[in-house]
């Protein structure tokens, strides 16, 4: 064979080529269902209902530490559910017939909860409320709507409205005034013709479904059309709901609520079918329906499932002018319920292919002529993922066609060669043959992508730190990990250091310790410059030079140490040329027990820095350490990292401010709040007690208004 073999892959690291709906990329790369809400307990909620349903309009609206506000539209009430404690409460407390005071509704139904105030549309009575968080105060009320049903609110404040009378969504700005411009440009693109609900997603962009249309629009914040969202045929398109670029869509025609990542379907809510008249999801991604008019709502747990299916569409790839594919194949794990299948087209052109173009292969590995009938220049590919449980899905690792690579039957004699043509039988066998040991054969041209941390698969990361003698974080991710290997040699560059001490304290922990070294705090008795002893002097253990005795012969102190031999004289530490009159007034040598003593030639000097010599300390507050799990965790990464010639103290430091004590603000002090009762036994005079001033009452004295003290 003249010319190589082409591969062409769909996966790169963690990006995959084509356009994809229903799924999405797993932590290691790999390809799966796309994760949707579903019941907590896993139990589905079919409520009976006669199909298509009529589109009501009510509301939901989440709000901070899992608040919800639902719409009792036939109740003319808004409920509040503190998602805490579970308590409830009216709006308002009790119903009268006076439903159009300020506080009450009459059929309310959309809500949008603002940073200042939560909006009610108050359909019944014409004009939406704004209750004054946090009391859910009746604060302002706007008139001159038709009949106002769902509401959603912007990143700035700004309040969609739409108007079931009057066919038309209009936008109130955060000041309470009509944006006249938004409105111009929503009316002129003549897109809505019976707006039922509103949602806002991300950079503001406004979603609309229409009842007449059938439809669900996109448009920016300015009001201009964008695009019109693609849904399943003949769909009856609701209640909407939007968190970022992922969009919620009830549709009337069978029941289900459609998920969308953007403008491309993810799937179906898991475990739901029945009317939907509101959808709210909060910041957490917790899904919650209303299906009534009535107070009743469903909580579904965030991504507590996956989508019964997705498709991975590519193409078309040219093999090359006088080439032709002829493989292709999928690595792919599928647990029970699960199912991956693999479809192709193959073109002469890089047209795009018709639906009825599709061939499925009929195994994870197929050699396409045998398939298609036929080998072409160019191919799509198309990958199914499918999963009968909520709680499985089929992963795929790799999908990738190839052209002619060399033929075996070449190897043989020739006469088999005469009697077996390209698509006889032995070559097709031999093929496969080739398959099979091609795999083996990629394996080690893969070996140089083990040694790669940005290549190398996330099992084999643990692997590749140890090769190096890193210990890999347990609170790192995938991503963390492969730049901590591939900085590892520079990390080890510096290690021991304090700042490196600290970094992989930091790595494990979560927590970065305060690092002092106790040679940087030091301070040497000097006359003159500094003189407060304790505080920033400090006397030396023992004698810097040594013990020094007297020498009656020579007149003068001299010193001992410990590596000369024993002699009659000694070296002279005075002048021999002072006058006798200096000399007599010197001090004649000096030893003091437990304060000096005989030191080598060569450690002269020494007690100026024995003390803080390869000493350090490491500081951390306690609070951020009170899991004694987290403190060991840190002392073993210090025992590990710090060079074994030093030593070192943990300093955990509580709010317990005390100067002298605990003094450097901001390493080792914090300041605390009312100190503790004061107990016998355990108190320390001059730190947790003091004696009062003679002015301060005492035991036994009486204190009257005045300020009397009674003895």
């Amino acid at each position: 064979m003249d010319r190589p073999t082409r591969h062409q892959l769909l996966r790169d690291r963690r990006a995959w080529l084509g356009a994809r709906h229903g799924l999405a990329i797993d932590r290691e790369g790999a390809l799966q269902l796309a994760r949707v809400p579903a019941p907590a307990d896993g139990r589905a909620v079919d409520i009976a209902a006669s199909y298509p349903y009529a589109r009501e309009v009510s509301g939901l609206a989440t709000g901070p530490c899992e608040a919800l506000f639902v719409a009792d539209t036939a109740h003319d009430r808004v409920i509040f559910i503190d998602g805490l404690c579970g308590s409830q409460a009216w709006l308002p407390p009790a119903v009268s017939a006076w439903t159009d005071a300020p506080g009450h509704f009459r059929a309310p139904r959309g809500l949008a909860l603002g940073a200042d105030a939560l909006h009610v549309a108050d359909s019944g009575n014409a004009r939406l409320q704004s209750l004054a968080r946090p009391g859910l105060e009746a604060a302002d009320a706007w008139t001159g709507l038709g009949r106002p049903t769902s509401l959603a609110i912007d990143a700035v404040g700004r309040l969609l409205v739409v108007d079931a009378q009057a066919k038309r969504v209009h936008r109130v700005l955060a000041n309470g005034a009509a944006d006249a411009a938004f409105d111009a440009t929503l009316a002129a693109q003549g897109r809505l013709l019976e707006p039922l609900f509103v949602a806002v997603g991300a950079e503001d962009a406004v979603w609309v479904s229409d009842g007449q249309a059938n439809a669900v629009f996109r448009f920016d914040a300015s009001g201009a059309f964008v695009s019109t969202l693609a849904g399943p045929a003949g769909w009856l398109p609701g209640a909407l709901a939007c968190r970022g670029e992922r969009l919620y869509v009830a549709n009337a025609s069978d029941g289900r609520i459609h998920v969308f990542d953007g403008s491309v379907v993810s799937g179906q809510v898991r475990g739901w079918r029945g009317p939907v008249t509101a959808l709210a999801v909060a910041a957490d991604g917790t899904f919650f329906i209303k299906p009534g008019l009535d107070a009743a709502w469903f909580r579904f747990e965030a991504d507590a499932a996956f989508a019964t299916a997705g498709e991975l569409t590519a193409g078309p790839f040219d093999a090359g002018v006088e080439s032709r594919w002829e493989r292709a194949w999928i690595e792919a794990d599928s647990p029970p319920g699960g199912a991956v299948a693999m479809h192709v087209v193959l073109q002469d052109a890089p047209s795009p292919p018709l639906p009825a173009d599709w061939v499925p292969l009929p195994s994870a590995d197929a050699l396409l002529a045998v398939v298609a009938g036929v080998s072409r220049r160019f191919v799509w590919l198309r990958l199914s993922l499918s999963s009968a449980t909520a709680s499985t899905s089929p992963r795929v690792l790799q999908a990738r066609a190839a052209t002619a690579a060399e033929n075996y039957l070449e190897y043989l004699p020739m006469t088999y060669g005469q009697h077996d043509g390209d698509d006889g039988v032995l070559s097709r066998w031999l093929r496969l043959w080739r398959g099979e040991f091609g795999r083996i054969e990629e394996l080690l041209d893969d070996m140089p992508r083990l040694a790669d941390p940005q290549l190398a698969a996330p099992a084999s990361l643990p692997w590749l730190a140890r090769w190096l003698g890193l210990e890999l974080p347990r609170i790192a991710d995938d991503e963390a990990r492969r730049t901590l290997i591939a900085g590892a040699v520079q990390r080890f560059a510096r290690r021991g250091t304090p700042a490196s001490i600290a970094d992989f304290v930091e790595l494990h922990t979560g927590i970065r310790p305060a690092i002092s070294e106790a040679f940087a705090e030091r301070h040497v008795w000097s006359l003159g410059s500094t003189s407060l002893l304790g505080f920033d002097t400090r006397l030396a253990p023992l004698d810097p030079l040594g013990m020094v005795v007297p020498d009656e012969e020579a007149g003068a102190g001299c010193c001992v140490r410990s590596d000369e031999p024993a002699r009659t004289g000694c070296v002279p530490c005075a002048p021999a040329a002072l006058p006798a009159a200096d000399l007599a007034a010197m001090p004649i040598g000096r030893a003091v027990v437990g304060a000096a003593g005989p030191l080598a030639s060569h450690e002269l000097g020494l007690p100026l820095s024995a003390e803080a010599a390869y000493r350090f300390c490491v500081t951390v507050d306690a609070y951020r350490v009170h899991d004694p799990a987290l403190l060991a965790e840190m002392v073993r990464i210090v025992e590990r990292e710090k060079p074994a010639h030093t030593d070192y103290r943990l300093e955990v430091v509580a709010p317990e401010l005390r100067i002298g004590w605990q003094a450097r603000v901001g390493i080792d002090t914090i300041v605390g709040g009312d100190p503790p009762a004061l107990r016998l036994g355990p108190a320390r005079i001059g730190v947790d007690t003091r004696l009062p001033p003679n002015d301060v009452p005492r035991i036994g004295d009486t204190i009257l208004d005045g300020g009397l003290i009674l003895g």
